[in-house]
């Protein structure tokens, strides 16, 4: 090879073909070294529509509100799902559905599986443990919320026992934030607090638990670990 009657030896051609190697597996192993968060969580979410903005999703909310149903706005992967409730079994949900179905409501079945989160930054590497612990913490109350809308539904819990409940869910989430200042978790969890206020101010209904129980999902489901 040779340009302009100037050869390129072989030895300066497998030299640079070398330093070219060695740059393409430094900028791989750097792409790859962003490490990842195992968490794995199942959501079987009963949706009475599906919309792609939040403004069409906003005007159908009220009315599932209004039928019982949690009227949560949930968005995953770029479409925003209107719910009326969410389960831990897919045969639940399904039951679920089909009732609604029966009493011609348009429902369907989303589910989402959690399983890894990317970690972002040396800091969201060094709190690793914090945040797998947050996850699991959430989990948690998730499940206590939709116990305690169950409960509320059957009768076998008042509003008493119901805004006990929630008033523990608000403890852990308040500790938690306690835990987590100025990182990813921070305003999500100020978030979440606020809807435990709303659900525990005046009459608390088996929807207001689907709610809370819906949002805490909801944060576990898209928050980006930094």
């Amino acid at each position: 090879m040779c340009f302009r009657g100037f050869k390129i030896s072989p030895f300066i051609i497998s030299v640079v073909a070398l330093i070219a190697i060695t740059a393409a597996v430094c900028i791989g192993a750097a792409s790859c070294n962003r490490g990842k968060l195992v968490f794995k969580c199942n959501f079987y979410f009963v949706c009475y529509s599906i919309e792609d903005n939040t403004i069409s999703a906003g005007s159908i909310s009220s009315a599932v509100s209004n039928y019982g149903g949690a009227g949560y706005i949930l968005e995953h992967n770029g479409a925003y799902y209107v719910t009326v409730s969410c389960y831990y079994s897919e045969n639940d949900a399904k039951s679920v559905c089909l009732s609604l179905q029966g009493r011609n409501l348009n429902c369907s079945v989303l589910s989402v599986e959690t399983d890894n989160y990317v970690l972002t930054t040396s800091s969201s590497k060094k709190n690793e443990n914090l945040y797998k612990g947050n996850l699991n913490t959430l989990s948690s109350i998730s499940r206590l919320a939709y116990d305690c809308a169950n409960a509320l539904d059957t009768g076998e819990y008042g509003q008493i026992k119901a805004k006990n409940v929630i008033s523990n869910i608000k403890k852990t989430l308040e500790g938690l934030a306690d835990a987590n200042i100025q990182n990813c978790f921070s305003s999500e969890l100020r978030r979440l607090i606020s809807v435990c206020e709303e659900c525990s101010a005046g009459y608390t209904y088996s929807k207001d638990l689907r709610k809370l129980q819906i949002a805490i999902a909801d944060t576990i489901i898209n928050i980006k670990l930094f």
